[in-house]
């Protein structure tokens, strides 16, 4: 121990010769250095370890797989429907085969329902007991997601009559319709049937003259008498030359 030491401890006899050193600095890094490795390893050990998991599935996300149609599109089969008073270059149709069964399906359009102008779908069945088992708001709206269109909104259920039976129908709005007014229609449930969808041009309303004028015009083929349609769409009285339907 050096005088300077000896001195300033005083009286008290130290127990050590040494000379006291200050501490070294920074003498303990290599060891925490060390020691923050040898953990990060541990956690890539660990981490390398865990099984994978996949992540949550978002909400809406889910892809639902549609089941495969019931029906099928026949390309060869001759037209059911005509509509009177509408040149045949306006007129498509639509021919489907029930894969499980006798049932059959025949549709009937004009324009675009989905469209700003007058557009029409009307579909005729037989044979199928469960498009009879709907209400007429979701015969509407299968009529009308055949056609690229969506209901919005109906009106109260009104009925009229004709050569087939009691129609029963109601005012329509379609999605994104605007001023044009729509109307669906069917005939009275049973196994066989008739519904569609009708819209008048823009600005205008589609009334009950004009449906009835509708029904009056719409008649079977060869094709369709021969399919068994005859008893689901009965032959109506001759047709008034002033009435007007919502797509003339």
């Amino acid at each position: 121990m050096s005088d300077e030491t000896a001195r300033g401890l005083g009286p008290f006899d130290p127990y050590w010769t040494d000379d006291v050193r200050p501490p070294r600095r920074g003498s303990g890094w290599p060891r925490r250095l060390a020691f923050g490795l040898g953990a990060a390893l541990a956690i890539i050990g660990v981490a390398a370890l865990t099984p994978l998991r996949p992540p949550p599935e978002s909400a809406g996300t889910s892809v639902v797989v549609a089941s495969p149609p019931s029906e099928a599109l026949d390309l060869s089969a001759a037209p059911a429907l005509a509509l009177g008073g509408v040149a045949a270059e306006q007129v498509s149709h639509e021919t489907r085969l029930d894969r499980a069964g006798p049932g059959r399906s025949d549709a009937l359009s004009v324009g675009q329902i989905e469209g700003p102008g007058p557009g029409l779908r009307v579909e005729l069945w037989c044979n199928d007991g469960r498009r009879a088992a709907v209400s007429l708001f979701v015969a509407a709206a299968e009529t009308a997601a055949a056609g690229g269109a969506a209901v919005e909104r109906l009106g109260s259920v009104q009925s009229l009559a004709s050569a087939s039976g009691p129609i029963e129908w109601a005012a329509l709005t379609l999605a994104g319709s605007g001023s044009r007014g729509c109307a669906a229609f069917r005939l009275a449930p049973r196994v066989g049937g008739l519904r569609g969808v009708v819209c008048a041009a823009s600005g205008a309303t589609v009334d009950e003259a004009a449906l009835s004028c509708l029904i009056e015009r719409l008649s079977l083929t060869k094709a369709g008498r021969e399919a068994g349609f005859a008893d689901v769409l009965k032959p109506g009285p001759a047709r008034r030359a002033t009435c007007r339907t919502p797509v003339d």
